[in-house]
């Protein structure tokens, strides 16, 4: 997911390999979140974010629609899904705290 903000920078990524859960699942996936996770702050925006897997999980995850997301660095964060092409591999979604 190439992004750009408005002054021409690009924001922080946080790529790796995590533990998708979400009702009657839970596995490995490799992530990509864009925005800095340091500034992420209870009630505040959220992040978005990408994760690949099989066509079959990336569709259960969407028709689940709430989730978490562990991250390589053991850190859990609660995920909506907002985005997923049937046939696709890959799910998008909102991280919050």
């Amino acid at each position: 997911m190439a992004y750009t903000l408005k002054n021409g920078r690009t924001p922080p990524t946080t790529t790796g390999e995590g533990e998708l859960s979400y009702k009657g699942f839970k596995g490995q996936v490799a992530y990509e979140i864009i925005g800095a996770l340091a500034g992420l702050r209870q009630g505040g925006a959220s992040l978005r974010g990408s994760f690949m897997t099989t066509e079959e999980i990336a569709d259960n995850a969407f028709k689940a629609c709430d989730g978490h997301l562990r991250l390589a660095d053991g850190k859990e964060y609660r995920i909506t899904m907002v985005g997923y092409t049937p046939g696709s591999a890959t799910g998008y979604f909102e991280l919050k705290i």
